[in-house]
């Protein structure tokens, strides 16, 4: 489980200097690696979504991992109602952004045929990257619950062992 943590901020730093790359290229109009704006932020964009994909999973996984836990381990149920309430703030604005994110990618398709303005894609990046700020840090608050939750559930572990030898 700590493993996939590391990999998801990991990839979150990653996908946030793509995000960043690939809005800079969209106003400045640059190519990396040969890659027009369109190239890269479809890259940009399935590793975003690999991304949000793989930190939802991770706290489904862990969110299981835990509950089976607390069930094995006989402990408080008010433990895994944290697992609970972290996924009901965090699920919501990930699976927001995550539609707002493909939303901006579409939209780049709407411009490059001149649909809209590049300017009005440009002003929803922003927003939608204001928006992908605030669930990062949400999901960074979500690790942590998570692994005070499994240091409490280390800390008792102990103790119910103790009980159950008695």
């Amino acid at each position: 489980m700590w493993g996939l943590m590391i990999i998801s901020y990991i990839c979150i730093i990653i996908t946030s200097v793509l995000l960043v790359t690939s809005g800079l290229q969209s106003y400045f109009n640059f190519y990396i690696m040969n890659a027009s704006h369109h190239y890269f932020s479809l890259l940009t964009a399935i590793f975003y979504m690999f991304t949000e994909t793989l930190v939802m999973f991770y706290f489904i996984g862990s969110g299981t991992a835990i509950k089976n836990n607390i069930i094995a381990q006989n402990s408080p149920a008010a433990l895994y109602d944290k697992i609970k309430k972290t996924k009901m703030k965090l699920f919501p604005h990930l699976t927001l952004n995550m539609l707002l994110m493909g939303v901006v990618f579409i939209l780049a398709g709407a411009v490059h045929v001149g649909s809209i303005s590049e300017q009005t894609r440009g002003v929803f990046f922003i927003v939608v990257f204001i928006h992908f700020i605030y669930t990062t840090l949400l999901q960074h608050n979500g690790f942590k619950e998570n692994i005070e939750i499994l240091i409490q559930l280390a800390d008792l572990e102990p103790a119910v062992t103790a009980e159950i030898k008695n």
